[in-house]
């Protein structure tokens, strides 16, 4: 018996190989590409898409590339990459990824956001790989489901959308709603997406594809796989990090922190010194700056704001901190960024 799911307004069968009425709906999947985009997630996912119909040897998926003009993109990476679309074409969607780089916000005008929020209207499934999600957030199209974002851009969207329920797994999907932190875990993501629609073997074939042995869970935490190596060095250290990561605004003392992940606060510090060459003190106050500057870098929040929100009761001292870490001040990197 086939288990059927309504997906991005689909009825497509899930965890088998058999189609629904024998016959496998095709899905049409625009990526609209904003300039300076990262174009790895981007390609990934289209990538998995042309596996996907090889296997099938049919096009079930095809792609656009889409941009604001119609024009072509400039990349990160510096290469121009020739769109299919501007938006307003009449495209047939079925899902829309929303793809951008470092500054999303170029990526939100009026007649953009309004194009999204038209589609998303008439019943297009929507999707963001990287910061891509932030635009979402603008268009007002996330409506309460859960949704992911590259860590390094998870602040300022926390920030700017408290009401945005922001998991940090590697990918989610939530009624419709579709979205990674970039790089490879768009590969994660779209073989989820066609294993949704032909099953585990069709999902393991793909991923065969691209010597993966397996497909990555949405849950996995963005934080933990950074700190991997720390936790293989030692558990107490990546536990300590840990702490300290989800303790920014209010931090903990030394002793409080020791006790927790249960050594000593010598032991602790000698676990610093060993395995990173510094002590707690100076790594929790570098975790604290880091996300400080971010803050400056992708909010409007004061400096002074700023300062509260990394735990300094003083904005002098803050400043202090931050320029003797980044060899400038939060107003000149404030400056930077406008």
């Amino acid at each position: 018996m086939i288990q059927t799911d309504n997906i991005g307004g689909m009825e497509v069968g899930r965890d088998t190989g058999t189609p629904v009425d024998g016959q496998i709906a095709k899905r049409s999947v625009g990526f609209l590409i904003a300039p300076e985009f990262a174009p790895l997630g981007v390609f990934a996912a289209i990538e998995v898409l042309r596996a996907a119909n090889r296997i099938l040897n049919e096009p079930y998926y095809s792609w656009t590339t889409i941009s604001q003009d119609g024009q072509p993109v400039i990349t990160q990476s510096a290469t121009e990459i020739i769109a299919d679309a501007a938006i307003g074409d009449d495209l047939a969607l079925d899902m829309l990824f929303i793809c951008t780089g470092f500054r999303p916000e170029s990526c939100c005008n009026s007649k953009t956001l309004g194009w999204i929020r038209n589609l998303s209207r008439h019943g297009t499934s929507m999707g963001a790989i990287s910061t891509g999600t932030y635009v979402l957030a603008r268009a007002g199209v996330i409506a309460g489901r859960r949704c992911s974002i590259h860590s390094d851009h998870a602040t300022s969207l926390r920030e700017e959308f408290p009401e945005v329920e922001l998991v940090n797994g590697l990918y989610e999907i939530d009624r419709g709603l579709y979205t990674c932190t970039g790089g490879t875990s768009a590969i994660d993501l779209m073989i989820t997406i066609v294993r949704d629609s032909h099953g585990e073997g069709f999902a393991s074939a793909i991923a065969h594809q691209f010597q993966q042995d397996r497909v990555r869970k949405h849950d996995e935490d963005q934080s933990k796989i950074k700190r991997l190596g720390l936790r293989v060095k030692s558990e107490p250290l990546g536990l300590a990090i840990d702490i300290m990561e989800k303790n920014i605004e209010t931090p903990q003392t030394l002793p409080e922190i020791a006790d927790e992940v249960g050594v000593t606060q010598r032991q602790l510090q000698r676990l610093f010194r060993k395995h990173i060459g510094s002590t707690p003190k100076e790594i929790y106050l570098s975790l604290r700056l880091n996300y400080a500057q971010q803050l400056l870098l992708q909010t409007a929040l004061p400096v002074v704001d700023v300062a509260c929100a990394v735990g300094f009761s003083s904005a002098s001292h803050f400043t202090k901190c931050y320029k003797a870490r980044f060899g400038y001040s939060p107003i000149m990197e404030r400056a930077q960024a406008l």
